[in-house]
């Protein structure tokens, strides 16, 4: 009994200290400006995945429109017959008619 609340604790736990870390990483990125810079000498880790992440993202073209050719599809005036037809049925009665 003891142990499904230290489970959910756990959890709770690790997903705080995910997003403390994701936001910290963030505000470190936006004090820098995305300026290429380094701590004691050591180049940033932050700078250098945002650096390759703007070599691997291809630039946003937009493709020409192409547009396929349809089928005809012959026109079906509305007074016709064929328009008009109907296929289905009502459903059987499911009961007497009520008679009061």
């Amino acid at each position: 009994m003891t142990r499904h609340p230290l489970i959910k604790t756990a959890w709770v736990l690790f997903a705080a200290l995910f997003l403390t870390v994701q936001g910290l990483s963030q505000a470190h990125a936006i004090t820098n400006g995305g300026v290429d810079h380094s701590h004691d000498g050591v180049a940033c880790d932050v700078a250098l995945v945002a650096a390759e992440q703007a070599v691997i993202t291809p630039p946003a073209d937009n493709p020409p429109m192409v547009i396929l050719p349809s089928r005809e599809i012959g026109f079906i005036a509305p007074t016709s017959v064929e328009y008009c037809q109907f296929e289905g049925r009502a459903p059987p009665p499911r009961g007497p008619p009520l008679q009061f």
